[in-house]
């Protein structure tokens, strides 16, 4: 009785779990952020915890999982705000500008020299010679752009929310973008998907349209 008992808390932990990656969203397989790496602890301790423990029948493991969710879920919901977004997943950063390291953001992730190297060199990046700019990731990755590459973009709004850390590395000002998105007229930025905008390029705007359920883009350049 028992193997039938701890099989079917595993189906039933298996089901529960690929439901919450479906709801959770693909980025829980293809990031890892701090929320995701809670919830990977959690996941793992409700569904290894029950599945060996005789007292707690499945049931109980389907009401965890639920809780979990939902908790999850607000969670989620609260990122659509800025002071939430940051306060929980983390901005990300410029770490080398121009060639040149932001001392206090590399101490302030805790990041040594030869760490640093090492994830230029699993980019293919030996030299810092060889570096122009170089972002911390949210996920402890880092993006590097290599000296006289083509020039890179940047993530200036999301679903409706400015991002002033991109502001800041593009080295441009929140005034300096409402102009421009007001001379395309695009006055409410909450109205927007997405702005991106690559140096000598222009902008690559997504407004959201709540009638076809999706984003419309304009991709005219904006004066740079």
């Amino acid at each position: 009785m028992i193997y039938f008992t701890i099989a079917v808390k595993i189906v039933v932990g298996m089901i529960g779990v690929l439901f919450f990656l479906r709801i959770s969203g693909k980025t829980q397989m293809a990031q890892l952020t701090p929320l995701d790496s809670v919830n990977a602890f959690v996941l793992g301790a409700l569904v290894g915890g029950v599945i060996y423990s005789p007292d707690i029948s499945a049931w109980l493991l389907v009401f965890s999982l639920a809780v979990w969710t939902c908790f999850n879920m607000s969670i989620r919901y609260l990122l659509r705000f800025k002071f939430m977004r940051r306060l929980i997943k983390g901005d990300t950063v410029m770490i080398v500008r121009n060639g040149q390291i932001n001392m206090k953001e590399f101490k302030r992730n805790g990041l040594e020299m030869e760490q640093f190297r090492t994830l230029l060199r699993e980019k293919g990046i030996f030299s810092m010679l060889d570096v122009d700019n170089v972002r911390f990731e949210t996920n402890g990755q880092v993006t590097v752009s290599p000296r006289n590459s083509k020039s890179e973009s940047y993530l200036l709004v999301n679903n409706g929310s400015l991002i002033m850390t991109s502001l800041d590395n593009a080295g441009k000002s929140e005034k300096w973008l409402r102009e421009n998105l007001s001379r395309k007229g695009y006055h409410n930025i909450e109205d927007l998907f997405c702005v991106e905008w690559t140096p000598d390029r222009g902008f690559y705007i997504a407004k959201i349209d709540v009638n076809k359920n999706m984003a419309d883009k304009d991709t005219t350049d904006i004066d740079n």
